[in-house]
């Protein structure tokens, strides 16, 4: 009884350790958009373009490595996967306060960030799952809130140490850098790697399996692929309003935006999208976890419901004539976020067996971040020649083709591919 009460407290031990991690992440990713015009400030002689690549190079790298950070969490133990990406992403962002041009935020933040952040999740996101079975959509969503925690605070407080000089954006930087080399340490101290004993026996299911065989399981089950194109198309929309939504609320009004100054801009831009994203995600995932049982395909719903709703919400929220109405947009934009977020990794679950879970988060991450990462070049190209107003809603659209795929499986497919649990 003793060791069922040690596991369960452990348990939550563990998702609190990985959803501080992820907001770590988000935070130090965040920085870098909160901070560009500040950064274009101090760095002169770069384009929109430029930036545009520097982000884009951080999603191809972290497309390209992230399959190999899933064989690592199969092959090695997954509690080190998870504490030596957090040393790399640390380490590379407290080196970007350094740099003094483009190729040197290229290496550092685009390449070497990326590079550490895409060890975590597919070991994080399988570590989770095998502690919790009943409370698994709560409990990825609960790590999935370190993304949003994160992000806004990051945006804050970049947003206030640009205001403090020239150079400010650089204490952002290092700032998150040494905390997140501290929190590494930590993570070496409290975090375990062994799998909780499964009802009936069923260790078998937790096998690891080989990257060949995860890929092999992905491409058979049509469902998976369908969520993994829903889940690229979310990452090259949701990049595009991460990196340059601030952009567009400092421009004037002859552009469609606010004229805000750089902390209003970089706060308005992802403060009201993640509030939405709390309510989204609370609700979504307290409503899948008790209908599961009775609506197979709930959590794949949610997915649908999720990108239904952020389509049009991204369209109309830069044509809005005013701040408030705008920041209305941003509020609805996140509920579907935050629905969709309820079930980005437990939908993908439903289809894909345990065994198959960190080699098979690998690809579908790896998937999901090729298709994604020509967004914020290409949206630069597009704010540099025309307008940052039309680019933004313009790629609202992905969100619309993310939902008619995972539409689509969920009527023909999703019945054959499901996993029985």
């Amino acid at each position: 009884m003793r060791n069922g009460r040690e596991g369960n407290g452990y348990k939550w031990l563990l998702l609190g350790l990985l959803t501080t991690t992820y907001f770590l992440m988000h935070a130090t990713r965040q920085i870098f958009n909160a901070s560009l015009p500040d950064i274009k400030a101090s760095l002169p002689g770069t384009s929109d373009a430029e930036w545009g690549f520097t982000r884009t190079v951080f999603l191809f790298s972290y497309a390209i490595v992230v399959p190999l950070a899933g064989i690592a969490a199969d092959m090695l133990r997954r509690k080190w996967v998870v504490i030596v990406g957090a040393f790399l992403f640390s380490v590379s962002v407290l080196g970007t306060g350094f740099v003094e041009g483009f190729i040197g935020m290229l290496v550092m933040y685009g390449l070497m960030n990326g590079i550490g952040q895409c060890m975590i999740p597919a070991s994080a996101s399988s570590l989770i799952a095998q502690y919790h079975h009943e409370t698994r959509s709560t409990a990825l969503s609960i790590y999935q809130t370190g993304l949003y925690f994160g992000i806004i605070l990051s945006s804050g407080l970049a947003g206030w140490f640009s205001s403090l000089a020239s150079d400010g954006w650089r204490y952002a930087f290092w700032g998150f850098g040494a905390v997140g080399i501290v929190w590494a340490v930590i993570l070496c101290r409290f975090m375990r790697d062994t799998p909780p004993l499964l009802q009936g026996g069923r260790a078998s299911e937790f096998e690891r399996a080989s990257f060949r065989e995860a890929c092999l399981a992905m491409v058979s089950k049509p469902t998976a692929l369908c969520l993994t194109f829903a889940f690229g198309m979310l990452v090259f929309g949701s990049n595009c309003f991460r990196t340059f939504m601030p952009l567009f609320l400092r421009a004037g009004a002859e552009t469609g935006g606010f004229g805000l100054d750089s902390a209003s801009a970089a706060l308005h831009g992802v403060l009201w999208f993640y509030l939405g994203s709390f309510i989204g995600i609370a609700s979504g995932a307290r409503l899948s976890d008790r209908l599961a049982h009775r609506f197979p395909a709930i959590r794949i719903d949610m997915v649908i419901y999720g990108l239904a709703i952020s389509a049009p919400a991204m369209a109309a929220m830069v044509y809005m004539p005013n701040l408030a109405l705008c920041c209305v947009a941003m509020f609805i934009f996140g509920i579907g976020g935050g629905i969709f977020d309820c079930a980005l990794y437990a939908g993908l679950f439903e289809v894909i067996a345990p065994r198959y879970r960190a080699a098979g988060m690998g690809v579908y991450l790896c998937g999901a971040f090729m298709i994604g990462s020509p967004a914020t070049a290409v949206l630069g190209y597009v704010g540099q020649h025309f307008s940052y107003q039309h680019g933004i809603a313009l790629f609202g659209g992905t969100y619309a083709l993310g939902a008619l795929a995972v539409l689509f499986a969920r009527l023909v497919f999703f019945r054959r591919d499901r996993v029985a649990t």
